[in-house]
Order: C-alpha cells, then sequence, then structure tokens
C-alpha cells in the first residue's frame, strides 16, 4: 500500500508540475491590441454588442472589397492583397467573432449562420451596401452562404481555397488536418487546448499549410499563436468546431448567381483541390484558377500571382 500511495503521489505531481510548465494564459486584449492593431486598425461597436476589428482601406468611391480570413487566423493574412489593390479599390478586412482581435461576440454564434449575421450587421453598420465579397477557407464558405443569404449585396464573389463543397465519397481524397483541428471541438480536449496551446499547435498549421515551409518564420507564428490566445477565443475555437462534427449550414450552389473567381492551391492538404473543381462545375458563373506549388493559404504564399488573377478577373 505504502508503494501505491507513493506512486499515486509522483503521479499526481507529475501531472500537476506538466500542467504549470505547459500553461499557457490568455493575454490581455490591450498588449494584443498595442501589438498588432497596426496601420488601419479600427475598432466599431455592433448593435448587438460585439466589436469588430477591422481596416477600411483606399478610395471610399472605388468599388469596394470585403475580404474574409480562414478558421484561426486574422485578417493579417490578406496584408499583400491590400497593399496592391488598394491603389484602385476599397478594401475591408475584418476579425471574425471568435478570432483576432474582436474576440467572442454575445451571440455566441461561430458556425456558418452566426458569422454571416455577423457580416451583415458590420456591413450595415459602416454604411456598405453592395460590395465584392471574398473569403479564405472558412472565410470562403461563409462568403457562400452569405451570398445564398443575402444575393442583393454582393455584386462578385473570390473563394480561396474554400470550405463549403462535399467531395464525392468515391473521391477518396483524405485531408491532413492540423493537431489543433482534430483536437478542438471534444469534451475530452477543449479544457486541455482552452488552457495549454502550445507554440507548436501554431507552427503545425502553418506547416500543413504552405507548400514553401521557407516562409513560415517566427513571426507568423508567433502572430497566429497570439491571437488564438486572445481571451474567450479559444473557447470560441471549440464552440465552432464542435458545430462542425454535428452538422454545418448547407451551401446550395445554384443560389450563387454573381461571377465567381475560384482560387485554390494545387497542394492545398486541409480542402483539396478537388473541391474547387466541384464549385467550379456547380457554379454557373465561375471560374478556378490553380496554382502550382502552393497550400491552403495562396495569398500568403504566392501573393503577386494571385493578385494577378484577381485583377485578371475584375477586368
Amino acid at each position: 500500500m505504502q508503494v501505491l500511495r507513493f506512486l499515486f503521489a509522483f503521479i499526481f505531481v507529475a501531472i500537476a508540475l506538466t500542467i504549470v510548465i505547459a500553461w499557457t494564459p490568455d493575454i490581455a486584449p490591450e498588449d494584443l491590441r498595442e501589438k498588432y492593431a497596426y496601420g488601419a486598425s479600427t475598432f466599431v461597436e455592433l448593435p448587438s454588442g460585439a466589436t469588430a476589428h477591422f481596416r477600411d482601406e483606399g478610395d471610399k468611391n472605388t468599388p469596394a472589397i470585403v475580404l474574409l480570413h480562414g478558421s484561426n487566423s486574422s485578417l493579417h493574412t490578406w496584408e499583400a492583397w491590400v497593399n496592391d489593390l488598394k491603389a484602385d479599390y476599397r478594401i475591408i478586412t475584418i476579425d471574425l467573432p471568435g478570432h483576432g482581435l474582436t474576440g467572442p461576440t454575445p451571440a455566441n454564434m461561430y458556425g456558418y449562420v452566426g458569422m454571416t449575421n455577423f457580416v451583415k450587421e458590420f456591413t450595415q453598420t459602416i454604411g456598405l451596401e453592395h460590395f465584392i465579397l471574398g473569403g479564405n477557407s472558412m472565410g470562403g464558405g461563409i462568403s457562400l452562404h452569405y451570398t445564398q443569404t443575402y444575393p442583393d449585396d454582393v455584386t462578385s464573389l473570390i473563394l480561396v481555397d474554400a470550405s463549403g463543397a462535399k467531395l464525392p465519397a468515391k473521391d477518396g481524397t483524405k485531408p491532413d488536418l492540423p493537431l489543433a483541428f482534430k483536437l478542438a471541438g471534444r469534451w475530452y480536449t477543449d479544457w486541455i487546448i482552452g488552457n495549454i496551446t502550445p507554440r507548436s499547435l501554431s507552427a503545425d498549421g502553418l506547416r500543413k499549410s504552405f507548400t514553401n515551409q521557407a516562409l513560415i518564420n517566427d513571426k507568423m507564428i508567433d502572430r497566429y499563436w497570439e491571437l488564438v490566445r486572445y481571451p474567450g477565443n479559444r473557447e470560441a475555437t471549440g464552440k465552432r468546431f464542435a458545430g462542425y462534427r454535428t452538422g454545418r449550414a448547407d451551401i446550395d450552389f445554384s443560389k450563387i448567381a454573381v461571377p465567381t473567381l475560384i482560387i485554390w492551391g494545387e497542394d492545398d492538404k486541409l480542402i483539396p483541390v478537388e473541391a474547387g473543381h466541384v464549385m467550379n462545375r456547380e457554379i454557373k458563373d465561375s471560374k478556378l484558377v490553380v496554382f502550382k506549388g502552393a497550400g491552403h493559404i495562396p495569398m500568403e504564399e504566392t501573393p503577386e500571382k494571385t493578385i494577378e488573377a484577381v485583377r485578371g478577373f475584375f477586368r
């Protein structure tokens, strides 16, 4: 018995010590704002009580483009596009609910419906009526859902490795998801990753999103890792992924009646390029451009080529 008590005590101390060492607390909002709310960053309080972090750049008399980032990302993912396109367009980038410096929202809804409601409320608040809508990954799925919900708002679509397409079972393509995506939204792991979020999880997500690993640097990893620790973002991530597992709102591609540019990285491990071909077949007025040597976030990996595709589409 003495040996068992000693063993249990040793295990308890070992677990407690591991938790203490690995514990990754939230970062104070004011510290994150000081570091990441630079340039054109501003904040607006919405009627629902949510506070949105966004950037509104370029000439307000030119066509407006609203860009939505992907899962566990932020508006920073669009910086290369914004720096180029703002010479000819009004570019609005937003941190979506449960992400970046927007953080969790009172509605506590982080699926397609909740995100669509947020984008609608945001665009109404800033007085935007008609715009080009674009999104990457999760942001692409939200863009599709928004367009089928509010078709009169959107003049054209840009989908970048977007979620929302169901691949045929016979396709056999299996995504290689980051570990954080596999763990999030499960009752037995949410508390752990909500309090113990090693930097390696962000690094793993980026490694699986980029083909050219040399583009991943410490500054990029830190940005993803630190923004996910904005108070409430990790809990929101768990709710979002739990919702995914019970089923997302369906996207009816037959309701997408605007010109649509579909951009995809050929080497995407998270949402395979076959999904882009499905969208291109089912969206009536669409064009698919596939980039070799690019992964899940080609607007960061090959900004010049993707910008050229966007400008060509507008022409």
